[in-house]
């Protein structure tokens, strides 16, 4: 038989036998391509293998924003079965598994987007050969009204090997950035030039946080100091750039830095020159909205900023 039938005849034999621990042959992902901190080692039966945890956005009562962390995977490296409140899974880097009681486990992907209702008992991690990082937004002070009866949660290597897997709804991104964006640009009158505008999580969403805006800038491109009056949290995704509340001084924001402005303080943020820039905004307190805008900074003014 002509050795290139072999081959073809093989591949389609593989596929049909269940995608047992295999995935898309992508470039493999290595520890050094996760863009975001991945903090602390977990030192925790609950996990096997190389994982870390990285806090990134704690509750307090000025912000009221649900606890945000990132954890980070590394190969074959997953969690126990478990149960917790209302999760958002935000993926930034890496190839993961995630799988609820009684379905497939689902093969995650850098930008894709998943939410975890309260009380479902799941698990995550990472596949075979690919490091995984992903934001995780939740409801820590979630209790449970019922009594679940799990007995062992643990999840055994031979229960993982053996994994029947398929694809999550991806979604398709543009120009290498993480998550999904438009694939023109806008104009708006509070900036200085074109941006990228998506709506990357609904408000009404299990983890109880306000909606997720993802904003794009092209290099070069700001906005105009405002303000607004239930506060904002930016979570910084792509690029480098550019943050700054009146009388501090500007901060340089990379991949999983965090911006923080208080509730009716006047702050503006972009792009640095020679960078395409992106964040998620959340406006905070969203029972008090409205957002007041204000000039916008001179090119002399951008010109004297920090260069990297």
């Amino acid at each position: 038989m002509n050795k290139a039938l072999i081959v073809i005849l093989s591949l389609l034999v593989m596929a049909s036998c269940g995608n047992k621990q295999t995935v898309v042959k992508d470039s493999v992902v290595t520890k050094e391509q996760i863009s975001f901190p991945i903090g602390e080692r977990i030192d925790n039966p609950a996990f096997t293998g190389e994982a870390y945890l990285k806090p990134l956005i704690n509750v307090d009562s000025v912000f009221n924003f649900p606890q945000t962390n990132v954890v980070t995977f590394g190969p074959g490296a997953h969690s126990s079965w478990h149960r917790h409140g209302g999760m958002v899974v935000l993926v930034t880097d890496g190839v993961g598994l995630y799988q609820e009681e009684g379905k497939p486990a689902q093969i995650l992907r850098r930008g894709d987007v998943l939410q975890i209702p309260a009380g479902v008992r799941h698990w995550h991690g990472a596949t075979k050969d690919n490091w995984f990082s992903q934001v995780v937004i939740y409801d820590s002070a979630w209790k449970p009204t019922e009594t679940y009866n799990d007995g062992d949660n643990s999840l055994s290597d031979e229960y993982y090997n053996g994994l029947e897997m398929v694809e999550y709804a991806h979604q398709a991104s543009i120009d290498n950035l993480i998550f999904a964006a438009p694939d023109t640009t806008m104009i708006l009158p509070t900036f200085n030039g074109p941006i990228r505008l998506a709506n990357t999580l609904a408000s009404d969403n299990v983890a109880g946080c306000p909606g997720l805006h993802y904003v794009v800038f092209e290099p070069g491109v700001i906005n105009a100091w405002h303000t607004h009056a239930g506060g904002q949290v930016l979570i910084v995704t792509d690029g480098v750039g550019y943050h700054q509340i009146e009388g501090q001084p500007v901060e340089v924001l990379h991949p999983g830095d965090v911006a923080m402005c208080p509730p009716g303080v006047k702050h503006w943020h972009g792009a640095a020159p020679n960078s395409r820039f992106a964040h998620l905004a959340a406006n905070t307190n969203p029972d008090k909205p409205g957002v007041e805008w204000f000039g916008i900074l001179s090119k002399e003014e951008y010109d004297k900023l920090p260069k990297e």
